[in-house]
């Protein structure tokens, strides 16, 4: 349909204008404040999944389950600690429910509890951290874009940003055990072997962060 421009609508484009110019500073600070502090959220939750996994490895080896080798509680450690910070801000943003750590929870420990299960009936199999951190992240994806659904039409995009978000962050764990066959075991190399493997919590939240911003932006 052809618009005829008059004064008056030349005028009323002109106040629409003004208006998202004066609205982009206030929305831009307010992502980066949300984006800043969810990097630093996502940091501390990868500390605290590794505290929890310490803790679980300590309590498994006092009830003697310390002889077999399960997997299992670094895929569910970590998505609780991952989970329960982001889920907090994830609550306070946009007023996500609790299924937000839930599903963190459920979607990183699944792939490792199928990966002791395999291990336990196939004994040729060779289990891979990033390859079950990377379908853990899919799963993470998946099953909190059905939550991100009622609060945007572009959800579908947090299960790529997801995946890729948790794959980056184990890379960093496979990139501390090169660290470790080159170098030699030295407390120098041990404080930057310790460095790489929490810098992916910083990457986990800026992927998932940058995407998160995106997809909430109106």
């Amino acid at each position: 349909m052809l618009r005829i421009s008059t004064p008056l609508n030349s005028a009323l484009d002109h106040q629409k204008f003004l208006e998202s110019k004066a609205m982009s500073p206030e929305h831009s600070q307010t992502d980066r404040r949300f984006f800043t502090r969810w990097v630093r959220g996502t940091f501390v939750g990868w500390v605290l999944g590794f505290i929890f996994i310490i803790l679980a490895a300590i309590i498994g080896d006092s009830i003697g389950m310390g002889e077999t080798e399960s997997q299992f509680i670094v895929g569910i450690g970590m998505g609780a600690g991952v989970g329960y910070i982001q889920g907090r801000m994830a609550r306070q943003w946009f007023g996500a429910s609790n299924r937000w750590a839930w599903a963190t929870v459920i979607g990183m420990g699944v792939p490792f509890i199928a990966s002791d299960f395999i291990g336990a009936v196939w004994s040729e199999y060779s289990f891979s951290l990033p390859l079950t951190v990377a379908i853990g992240g899919l799963l993470v994806g998946l099953l909190q874009r059905r939550i991100l659904c009622s609060h945007s039409g572009r959800a579908n995009w947090w299960v790529p940003a997801c995946f890729a978000g948790w794959t980056l962050a184990a890379g960093t764990a496979a990139l501390s055990g090169g660290f470790l066959d080159i170098f030699p075991r030295v407390w120098p190399v041990a404080i930057l072997n310790l460095g790489v493997i929490l810098l992916g919590g910083v990457v986990l939240g800026i992927v998932t962060g940058g995407a998160l911003v995106w997809i909430l932006r109106r």
